[in-house]
């Protein structure tokens, strides 16, 4: 991706914080996921209480996410940080010295999902306070920071502190981790404190007031286009995490060890789309991107439920020797699985970029946290009927079915988005400035 020198040493030293703050954060709050999902599945009512978690997880980004946002905005988005990074310590700090069986493990995501609603927006809204010239780059590079801090959280350090101690040993990790969070947010924030007039705004706007911010997503179309793409990536990815180990185990004949050859493109791809999206500065360039990536996707979703079917009868037919000897000799499914895995990897990670990007650069000044909460509520909201009927679908009417029906609904969506557009009715954004809010500095 595209490098932003930093001419400032100081605005150089509050980005790297914030970064590593990220990173951390990650790995952290992953840990304490594998605490409370081992402390869970292995109570007396196992069931019941992973069930619980599951909704503990979701149910306060749809009850509190608005107001979270509220706070941010109007304590400003380092205040913010700060005070969200405090109040999801504090369940990990109960947890650690009162959790001793699986019913307490909702309680505990209860409350640490409800403190993100505050932490989550801000960490967002940060993006605009410190990289308001290179929003691509800053959010491609919070997307890689969370797969490190998922993959050193869950495969590193929870099956280490666990062996050492079991889950109250990875509670005390989280613990320590959460801490170090608190500790960076803190040191952040007071650096973006009111002697820098730039960084911290105090907004004007009353707490519990939504109306403007609604009314930004009803007349920017790039903000509405941003809300869906983020939520058809969270029902793709989760779809492929479903439907991949009965694709490779019911369609292609294959073991779960051939697993690694279709995430090595994949993860190849990934890179690349934050490559692509990590150039993106101006919201009608992210909307050219985030168009197109979808575009991708929903190919993507139908040539994995597909088009092996579709090269089989081509070869077939067409009665030319060579061609039906090859198609008879090669695995189709997995020779066309493999291409799409890069280019599937590839859009979703252009896609979240790029909507990530439109929001950042077309919110309105003050709004930033606001625009995010109701953005992550929205999402959170319209990925949990997709998912729970993906489970079941895939259970009953295979990975084929399940894979087509995502991307007949992303092709829904993607004509719905486009259509006003197309009739003319709403213009491409004229400029990547975002629109102002009243805000007293």
């Amino acid at each position: 991706m595209e490098l932003v020198v930093d001419q400032d040493p100081r605005q150089a030293f509050d980005r790297k914080l914030y970064y590593a703050t990220r990173l951390v954060a990650q790995t952290a709050q992953n840990l304490l996921l594998a605490a409370l999902f081992v402390a869970a599945g292995t109570s007396a009512s196992a069931g019941v209480d992973l069930s619980s978690l599951f909704v503990a997880t979701l149910a306060p980004a749809i009850l509190f996410g608005f107001a979270g946002g509220a706070v941010v905005d109007r304590v400003g988005a380092p205040r913010g940080f700060a005070l969200g990074a405090l109040l999801r310590m504090l369940p990990v700090l109960a947890a650690f010295m009162f959790m001793g069986n699986g019913w307490n493990a909702w309680i505990v995501a209860f409350a640490y999902s409800a403190a993100s609603q505050v932490y989550s927006p801000a960490e967002m809204a940060m993006v605009h306070t410190l990289r308001r010239h290179a929003p691509g780059q800053a959010h491609s590079l919070l997307v890689v920071l969370q797969y490190a801090g998922q993959g050193a959280g869950m495969l590193v350090l929870a099956p280490a502190l666990y062996f050492l101690g079991g889950p109250h040993a990875m509670l005390g990790g989280a613990l320590v981790g959460f801490a170090i969070v608190l500790a960076m947010a803190i040191v952040l924030s007071s650096r973006l404190g009111p002697d820098h007039a730039g960084y911290r705004r105090a907004v004007a706007l009353p707490l519990y007031t939504f109306r403007e911010t609604f009314g930004f997503f009803r007349q920017e179309i790039g903000a509405r286009y941003a809300v869906v793409v983020l939520a058809l990536v969270a029902i793709s990815m989760r779809a492929l995490v479903i439907t991949v180990p009965m694709y490779l185990t019911h369609d292609m004949g294959l073991g779960r060890e051939a697993m690694a050859f279709l995430v090595a493109p994949g993860v190849a791809g990934f890179v690349l789309g934050l490559g692509w999206a990590g150039r993106l500065k101006r919201t009608e360039d992210a909307l050219s991107t985030a168009r197109l990536a979808v575009i991708g996707v929903i190919v993507s979703l139908f040539a994995l439920a597909a088009l092996d079917y579709g090269l089989t009868a081509v070869a077939e037919y067409s009665h030319v020797p060579p061609l039906v000897y090859l198609e008879a000799s090669m695995n189709t499914t997995f020779a066309v699985a493999l291409p799409v895995a890069f280019l599937a990897g590839a859009c979703l990670s252009a896609a979240m970029v790029s909507a990530r990007v439109i929001l950042t650069e077309s919110a309105p000044e003050g709004q930033q946290a606001r625009v995010f909460a109701v953005q992550i509520t929205l999402t959170d909201a319209l990925v949990v009927l997709p998912l729970i009927a993906m489970g079941v679908g895939t259970e009953f009417a295979g990975a084929r079915p399940v894979l087509g029906a995502i991307g007949i609904l992303s092709a829904l969506a993607l004509v719905a988005l486009e259509w006003p557009r197309l009739r003319g009715a709403v213009p491409m954004p004229a400029t990547g400035e975002p629109a102002t809010a009243a805000v007293v500095a």
